[in-house]
């Protein structure tokens, strides 16, 4: 979910991910294990045979995208990006389901450049986000913008508001 507010001089950029979403994307990684299963568990293979290497390459391919899902609905990043004019500081606030909140809070001064990335989509238009750099070479993108003019919006808006 992707939520920006603005108010009493901050522009807050907000991107979680629901503990729902979390469990629902981690289930979906536990399918793929049926390939292997299926291909090389239950037929009960007795050792070694050529004809045995399309399903280790099937199964091999299947455990590898269930594991990106698993690792995706553990790993999922919330995030919290907050410019803030009366004091000054840029807050980035970071967490995943294993991962305690981290803070890092960086001084106008210390805030980059902030770029617009285009994603492109086969099945659909594009879409964009904001790619914000700071002195410590650390790289945050937020947003999820369908229209270009939007996020160069928010672009004037935060670089008038750290000036």
């Amino acid at each position: 979910m992707h939520q920006i507010t603005e108010a009493n001089g901050q522009i807050e950029f907000i991107e979680r991910m629901s503990m729902g979403l979390r469990i629902f994307v981690f289930v979906v990684g536990l399918f793929p294990f049926l390939a292997p299963y299926e291909l090389l568990i239950r037929p009960g293979w007795q050792g070694f045979s050529p004809l045995l290497l399309p399903f280790i390459i099937i199964s091999l391919g299947a455990s590898i995208i269930g594991i990106t899902f698993m690792l995706a609905g553990i790993l999922g990043l919330n995030q919290r990006l907050v410019f803030d004019a009366k004091q000054r500081i840029t807050l980035y606030a970071y967490e995943t389901s294993v991962t305690s909140l981290r803070e890092k809070r960086y001084p106008f001064p210390e805030v980059g450049h902030i770029t617009i990335i285009t994603h492109d989509w086969d099945s659909g238009p594009s879409t964009y986000s904001l790619q914000v750099s700071f002195a410590d070479k650390r790289k945050v993108d937020v947003g999820n913008f369908t229209e270009k003019s939007e996020a160069e919006q928010y672009v004037s808006r935060i670089e008038r508001l750290i000036q």
